[in-house]
């Protein structure tokens, strides 16, 4: 099970229902919602998400090897782990960091794109050369840390 911090339940795909006073799976599936059910509680609905085929995929993409990152990634994986930060894990994009994206068509040398969710609004926070160094911006922003050297 998954904890997400984006909603009021804290678990990926598990929202509350008012209307029946109960918790509810569901999933995206091409573009088609996918009901997995009602439960009493959030755990209940989490581990019904888990346990599901999509849950269990979304489970198989985490325990996929990254490539080996370049000198620049290493570098801020070692200053990440100097700093006693982590770099936020994700299966939800190619790049495995949460709110890094790679954008092969942006110009320049710096093609990942850092992006993160604020009172409901997506907020571009820069473009940078590894998805390391992107990875590492984002953890010294959610910790309240300078960040002034990597942007």
């Amino acid at each position: 099970m998954r904890f997400d911090k984006r909603n009021t339940t804290g678990y990926k795909n598990v929202t509350f229902d008012h209307s029946t006073k109960k918790f509810v799976a569901k999933v995206n599936d091409g573009g088609k919602r996918v009901h997995l059910g009602c439960f009493d509680t959030a755990e209940e609905a989490a581990t019904a998400y888990a346990r599901s085929e999509y849950g269990r995929a979304d489970a198989a993409k985490q325990l996929q090897p990254r490539a080996a990152p370049t000198a620049a990634g290493a570098a801020a994986i070692l200053q990440a782990a100097r700093e006693g930060l982590t770099l936020t894990a994700s299966s939800n994009n190619s790049t495995g960091y949460k709110g890094v994206a790679f954008c092969p068509k942006h110009s320049g040398s710096k093609k990942y794109e850092l992006s993160v969710w604020v009172g409901g609004k997506k907020v571009f926070l820069g473009y940078f050369a590894t998805a390391e160094q992107a990875a590492l911006f984002y953890a010294r922003r959610e910790a309240g840390r300078d960040t002034s050297d990597l942007t």
